[in-house]
């Protein structure tokens, strides 16, 4: 429902030219469900429980995340349990640092989810002159919900290095795991990536 509440966002009301017009929008595109209106906003903060890279630092103050609902609120049923930091690699809403729009099934949901994981991080990883490796944020915010942290986090990257790469990087890696990182900011530059079974 959240990709097509995007999609149907952009139809409706054209690509946002700025940061104002794209938070606008995630407010804007709402459904009503059973009664209740359910904006994107709502969808992946309050529902799925996902912090999602927003535009505009200062825009965030103004127009803050409800991530939970009050106690009367008859949407109170519809969050999931727990969180599921591996939903960060299925939401996509047309930015250039999001990962590809694909289908995924009740039977496979996990195992395709991880896929999603995998495929996200072979095409964005990169190391820098200062023997950095360079990630989007949107990893971070994964490695932070997920609590693996940023020697998890290397790690996991780590698998999809070549060993020239590798045997550079490791000692640089060691000696501070945290400075071993760089986050690239979210791209919120307008592209819809889809999957190849999207395009079968």
């Amino acid at each position: 429902m959240r990709h097509i509440s995007f999609l149907q966002a952009f139809l409706i009301y054209g690509i946002p030219k700025n940061n104002l017009k794209r938070l606008s929008l995630l407010l804007k595109a709402a459904y009503d469900v059973g009664g209740q209106t359910i904006n994107i906003d709502t969808i992946q903060s309050s529902i799925l429980g996902c912090r999602l890279p927003r535009p505009g630092q200062w825009l965030r103050f103004l127009f803050p995340s409800k991530t939970k609902f009050k106690v009367r609120d008859p949407r109170r049923a519809y969050p999931i349990e727990s969180p599921e930091p591996l939903l960060y690699f299925a939401l996509s809403s047309g930015s250039y640092s999001d990962p590809a729009v694909r289908i995924y099934t009740p039977k496979g949901v996990f195992q395709e989810l991880e896929v999603a994981k995998v495929e996200y991080i072979q095409a964005n990883w990169s190391v820098n002159k200062e023997e950095k490796i360079l990630l989007p944020k949107l990893m971070e915010y994964f490695a932070k919900d997920s609590n693996v942290g940023s020697a998890g986090l290397l790690q996991m990257v780590e698998q999809f290095m070549p060993d020239s790469v590798r045997k550079i990087l490791q000692p640089s890696c060691k000696r501070k795991t945290g400075k071993s990182i760089e986050w690239i900011s979210h791209n919120f530059e307008f592209r819809y990536l889809f999957s190849k079974e999207l395009l079968h």
